[in-house]
C-alpha cells in the first residue's frame, strides 16, 4: 500500500472550492476546506489543525495580552485551549461566515474563563499596582506587534527611530486603555477587523464598536500628541 494522503491532506487544510485549490487569503484559511478536513478525521484532520494553529496562534497570543487578568505565563495554554475548542467545533461551522471573528469569539470566551480561574486560584490581592504592572507588560509585549504594521524602509534611520518611538507610545497608550477598549483596539488596529466583525468576536452591537473605536482613537491621539483621522 502507498500513502497518497500527504499531498491531499495539505490541500484539504487550505481552501478548496469547486475542486480548485487556493492559497490562504489575508492570513485566513478557507473555512470550508478546514471544516471538511476536520470532519474527515485522520490525517486530514491533523493537517487542518496544523493550518488552524499556524494561522492563529501568534495572533491570538497578541489578543490574549489584552486580558490583564490572564498571567503572561498562562497565555500559551489559554491560546492552545481556544484553538483546540475551535477545531472541535469546526464540523458545525457555517463556511458562509468569516472564520476569524468566529475563532476570536471562541478565544474571547476561553480567555475570560482562564481569567476567572486565575483569580480564583491566586492568593495575591491584585490592586492598582497590579493593574499598572499589567499595562506596562502589555506595552512591552505589544510594541513589536504594532511596529510591524507600518514598516519603514531600511536605511532611513531617522524615520525608523521616529516610527519606533511612535509605535511604542501607541502601544503604551493602548495598554493603558480600559480592558474592554484594549480588546477592541487589538481587533481593530492589529487585526483590521470591521466593526461588525469585532462585534461578532466580542458579543456587542456594531454601533457600540464604532463608538468605542472613535473614543479609542481620541484617547490615543491625546496620549501620543499625534494628529490623525
Amino acid at each position: 500500500m502507498h500513502d497518497d494522503g500527504g499531498a491531499d491532506r495539505g490541500a484539504s487544510a487550505r481552501c478548496k472550492a469547486n475542486g480548485s485549490q487556493s492559497a490562504l487569503a489575508a492570513g485566513e484559511p478557507c473555512a470550508a476546506g478546514l471544516r471538511d478536513a476536520a470532519a474527515r478525521g485522520g490525517g486530514d484532520a491533523a493537517a487542518a489543525f496544523a493550518a488552524l494553529w499556524e494561522a492563529y496562534y501568534r495572533r491570538l497570543m497578541v489578543f490574549a495580552a489584552a486580558y490583564r487578568g490572564l498571567p503572561a505565563g498562562e497565555r500559551h495554554d489559554a491560546v492552545a485551549d481556544a484553538l483546540i475548542a475551535a477545531f472541535g467545533a469546526l464540523p458545525g461551522f457555517d463556511p458562509r461566515r468569516r472564520l476569524s471573528p468566529w475563532v476570536y469569539r471562541i478565544a474571547a470566551n476561553r480567555f475570560s474563563d482562564a481569567v476567572r480561574r486565575a483569580r480564583r486560584e491566586s492568593t495575591i490581592e491584585v490592586g492598582p499596582a497590579g493593574a499598572t504592572e499589567g499595562a506596562s507588560a502589555g506595552a512591552a509585549s505589544g510594541g513589536a506587534a504594532w511596529r510591524t504594521l507600518d514598516p519603514v524602509a531600511s536605511g532611513d534611520h531617522a524615520a525608523e527611530s521616529a516610527d519606533r518611538d511612535l509605535a511604542e507610545r501607541c502601544a503604551a497608550a493602548i495598554a493603558a486603555l480600559p480592558e474592554a477598549d484594549r480588546r477592541v483596539a487589538t481587533l481593530r488596529f492589529y487585526e483590521g477587523f470591521s466593526a461588525a466583525d469585532i462585534g461578532r468576536a466580542l458579543g456587542m452591537p456594531a454601533g457600540t464598536v464604532r463608538w468605542r473605536v472613535g473614543a479609542i482613537r481620541r484617547a490615543i491621539r491625546a496620549a501620543t500628541g499625534e494628529e490623525g483621522p
